[in-house]
Parts: C-alpha cells; sequence; structure tokens
C-alpha cells in the first residue's frame, strides 16, 4: 500500500510523478471500505457514461451516480471575501494523511474524493487563508500548470467552492472549452483579449504573459463582490465572472450549480432522467446566464477607477494601468452590491515581479509570446 512518506517534499512536481500518485491511490483505494478510500471511485472507468452534446461548443455531459453520494454543502455564501474560519472543516483537518499526494513548499496536493475529470485532484494551501486568490496563489498555480501539463480550474467563494480554504482543481485533460478556437474579445484596461468563439457567455481569455492584467481583473471582481471561476491550461487563463444573484433559471435546466467543471464544458448529472434532458441548447443558455461582464471600470474607459472604499492593493494597482481604448464601449450593466473589502490580491506585487523580469525563472514562464504562440489551443482569429 501507498505510504504517506511517498507523498515527499518537492519544488516542483511533473506530471508524469502526479498520475502515478494519483493511479497508486485509485488502485488501493479500490480494495478498501468506501470509509477508507482515497478516492471512491476512478471518474473515467467503465461506469462513467460520457457523451457530446453535439452543438458548436463541444460540451459534454456524463452520468455518474456515484457523484450524488457527496456530502452536500449548506448554501449559506453571502460574501466573495468571506474570512477563513478555523473552526469549520478545512484541508488541515483531513483524517488520513494518505489523502496527501505530494508535498510542495506553500502547498499539498491532495485526492479528490468524488472525481469529475481525469487525474482530478486538489492544490491546497499550507497556510490557514480563505478560498480568495492573490498574487502568490495565481504564480502557483500557472507555474505548476506550465511545469505538469495538467490544467486547472479555480471556484471562488459563492461560485461553487465549498470549503472556504484556498484550494483549485487540477484535472489531466485539456478540458472541451479550452478545445475551442479563439477570437478577439473585448478590452481589459485597454488591453487586448480573446475569447472561445463558440461560447455563449461571458468568458475572458488571457495569454500567459497578461498575468499581472489577470490579478487587476481578479482583485475587481473581489472588490465588488463578484462571484468567479477561472481556466488554467498551460497557455491561457479563461475568466468568467459571474452574476450577483444565481439565476433561478439555472435549476430548471439543470439540477446543480453551473460552476468551473460546467463553464469548461463538462456537465455531470446523476439520474438518466437529468441525462436525457440536458441538451446542447440547455448547455448554453446555462453558461449565458451564469456569467456576466467583468466590472465595468476594466471595460469602458481603461482607467481602472475605484471607489473610495476598494481595497489598498486596488488601489495600488491603479497607478500602473495601461492607457484606455477609445474605441471599447461599456458592457451591459449588471446590479452591483456594495464594494467589499479584500485584502488578498496583492495585485501590485505581482505586476512589479512581471514587470521587473526578476521573478520569471520562479514563475517559469516567458513573459513575452507571440499571437500565434499565445493560441496553440485554437487558430487565432483578430476581427
Amino acid at each position: 500500500p501507498r505510504s504517506a512518506s511517498k507523498a515527499r517534499s518537492r519544488s516542483m512536481l511533473s506530471g508524469d510523478s502526479l498520475r502515478r500518485s494519483f493511479r497508486d491511490a485509485v488502485v488501493e483505494s479500490s480494495s478498501l471500505p468506501p470509509a477508507e478510500r482515497l478516492i471512491m471511485y476512478d471518474a473515467c472507468d467503465s461506469q462513467e457514461v460520457s457523451q457530446s452534446l453535439g452543438g458548436s461548443a463541444g460540451y459534454r455531459k456524463r452520468l455518474d451516480a456515484r457523484r450524488g453520494n457527496k456530502p452536500k454543502k449548506a448554501d449559506n455564501q453571502r460574501d466573495v471575501c468571506t474570512p477563513f474560519d478555523h473552526a469549520a472543516f478545512n484541508f488541515s483537518k483531513i483524517s488520513n494523511q494518505r489523502e496527501i499526494l505530494a508535498v510542495l513548499p506553500e502547498y499539498n496536493i491532495l485526492t479528490n474524493r468524488f472525481p469529475l475529470f481525469p487525474g482530478h485532484c486538489l492544490l491546497t494551501a499550507k497556510a490557514l487563508v480563505p478560498q480568495q486568490l492573490s498574487a502568490t496563489h495565481l504564480s502557483a498555480i500557472v507555474r505548476l500548470v506550465s511545469h505538469s501539463g495538467f490544467s486547472a480550474y479555480f471556484n471562488s467563494w459563492c461560485a461553487s467552492a465549498s470549503v472556504n480554504h484556498f484550494h483549485c482543481h487540477l484535472i489531466d485533460e485539456l478540458p472541451p472549452v479550452a478545445q475551442q478556437r479563439l477570437v478577439s474579445g473585448p478590452r481589459v484596461l485597454g488591453e487586448p483579449t480573446l475569447r472561445p468563439a463558440e461560447s455563449s457567455g461571458s468568458c475572458y481569455v488571457f495569454g500567459a504573459s497578461q498575468l499581472g492584467l489577470v490579478g487587476r481583473a481578479v482583485s475587481a471582481m473581489q472588490a465588488e463582490n463578484q462571484p468567479h471561476n477561472l481556466l488554467f491550461t498551460p497557455l491561457h487563463i479563461y475568466v468568467w465572472p459571474k452574476p450577483m444573484q444565481r439565476p433561478a433559471r439555472s435549476f430548471d435546466l439543470y439540477p446543480e450549480t453551473v460552476g468551473g467543471p460546467e463553464l469548461v464544458g463538462s456537465f455531470t448529472v446523476y439520474t438518466e432522467r437529468d441525462f436525457a434532458k440536458l441538451s446542447a441548447a440547455a448547455a448554453d443558455e446555462l453558461v449565458r446566464i451564469n456569467t456576466a461582464p467583468l466590472p465595468e471600470r476594466l471595460l469602458s474607459g481603461g482607467d481602472d477607477t475605484r471607489p473610495a472604499t476598494a481595497p489598498a492593493a486596488v488601489e495600488a494597482a491603479s497607478s500602473s494601468s495601461d492607457e484606455s481604448d477609445s474605441e471599447a464601449g461599456p458592457p451591459p450593466k449588471q446590479p452591483r452590491t456594495a464594494v467589499r473589502a479584500c485584502q488578498s490580491l496583492d495585485s501590485l506585487s505581482l505586476v512589479k515581479l512581471l514587470r521587473s523580469g526578476s521573478g520569471l525563472d520562479e514563475l517559469a514562464l516567458p513573459l513575452a509570446l507571440s499571437k500565434s504562440c499565445l493560441n496553440r489551443s485554437g487558430g487565432l482569429e483578430v476581427s
């Protein structure tokens, strides 16, 4: 049997070693009673039913009743920047240390006991910090994805995260949305972005060289209490801002909350009735109604002007904004709640790191990539 000592500390992790650790945990778990399993099942085994939804987006639907046995969390989340609660469950409280597949300097990689994807595991912070992206977390995710070839998705609090301790999901595939061709998208703070050509929702795709801009976008969403989901691939970062309130229509179309798994293109249900009912048109509508534009100040003028109550890190980052694109028009307005103070994202330090070049080795990413290089997961079209 696999022992906890095999999850040895390392500064970086290869994809092959993570895959081996995951497979070993699946094999070990298969002979154990459910309460002792490190992973309840392999998401891609013979019991999974997976089918393309058709349509141009390339989304898929899955039938896997086993996922329905995952314990449900209370739906009482209100603030994206909810403080860490030491009394609640966090990943330092796992009962079986063998769930740790690998140990990194500031993070652990844990099994996901109810996986949805191939090689589905969790990158969790050792520090007891809330489910909020920071400059440190962004750098760590991008570096890990760059080295391992895995993809990663992040659910903010109020956007499908169930544990308020920093974590993101690692998956051993390039998910459907990342296989769509990319076309030009809205300008964010005057900088160009891309978008998936066949996606019906609001999705902003940034190249690896735009990591600082991603940080500023996340910071703005945190400041305005806007839930969000992100996908990290080796070459791109996809950002889905969410509406402030979950659409009631969503549950008429799909029994689960629409979060990272669905936005990256995979819809899992637990009954044959729901599986038969789910269509490509329903998936397109779910993506459309469960996403929303970025905060207007990022899109309309490029000056990144912030209310007086915005957090210091957000305010400081505004001094390094680029000049706006005069042709960029304002997006459709979304109702906004009061600005929340959120200190987790030090985007200014990330911008300085990227511009100085002092952290290039640590990030293990090129800072200047051509458009053709940035778009290897799909053909670039600039309109």
